[in-house]
């Protein structure tokens, strides 16, 4: 039961460092450039912000000692 109540934690770690920026920015009231609202920017953005985010995750993780 450990092991599945630490995987429970490990996803939302993960989950809060993609969205957290995501949530910040759209509370932004801000007239972004043209360029920037153009839909594949924002996916490039997003999958790259994504891989920094697991590393971050993981990172965090293995700091906290959250392992079976």
């Amino acid at each position: 039961m450990l092991p599945f109540f630490w995987l429970i934690i490990d996803i939302c770690i993960a989950l809060t460092y993609i969205a957290a920026p995501w949530v910040i920015l759209a509370r932004l009231d801000v007239q972004w450039p043209a360029w920037l609202r153009d839909g594949i920017v924002v996916v490039v953005v997003f999958v790259l912000w994504a891989g920094f985010a697991l590393y971050f995750a993981t990172q965090t993780i293995l700091w906290l000692g959250f392992l079976p």
